[in-house]
């Protein structure tokens, strides 16, 4: 059965109602460009409490490097898992997502506490990217966030929401 696509109110093309893909598992990719990847696994490690769950390597490539190429190490930080990848070059991996220096652009994680996350990351050496700050981000006021970018190129938000204020209707009523 075909199914009548609108947008702002005028009908579109008709369109075959489409399965959504079943996916089991995703995983951002941190490209990190060659050969910083154990570095970074390592930073990882330290700084977030990340733990190495499986790690694909050339052991014949070294890429100009003593260690084995990483093609893919999965770290799991929480319930958050992640991929960390040895990247030669942009063009060589056709990595479209990574910029120059061999990251892409932002992860969010929250934390309990934004301002103990920033100085601990600061000082395993990466750079706070402005101050923290309360309220006007891209995901949402409710939140105190700080931004910064690890010694590999990768920017990260750390984010704990604002306590909630009860409003007049929601405020508890003693009597």
């Amino acid at each position: 059965m075909e199914e009548q696509k609108v947008q702002k109110g005028v009908a579109a093309e008709k369109v075959a109602p489409v399965s959504p893909i079943s996916v089991t598992e995703c995983y951002p990719r941190l490209s990190i460009k060659a050969p910083k990847g154990e570095d970074a696994i390592k930073f990882y490690e330290t700084i977030f409490g990340a733990v190495e769950l499986e790690r694909e390597s050339d052991l014949k490539r070294k890429a100009d490097q003593e260690r084995p190429f990483i093609y893919n190490a999965k770290l799991k930080l929480g319930s958050f898992t992640f991929l960390v990848t040895e990247s030669d070059s942009i063009v060589d991996s056709g990595d479209t997502a990574a910029l120059a220096d061999g990251g892409f652009k932002h992860l969010l994680l929250t934390v309990a506490d934004v301002d103990a996350a920033v100085s601990k990351a600061v000082q395993a050496g990466a750079a706070a990217v402005g101050e923290i700050k309360a309220g006007g981000a891209f995901f949402g006021d409710e939140q105190r966030w700080a931004q910064i970018k690890d010694p590999f190129g990768i920017n990260w938000f750390f984010v704990t929401p604002l306590e909630k204020k009860a409003s007049v209707a929601e405020a508890p009523v003693t009597v």
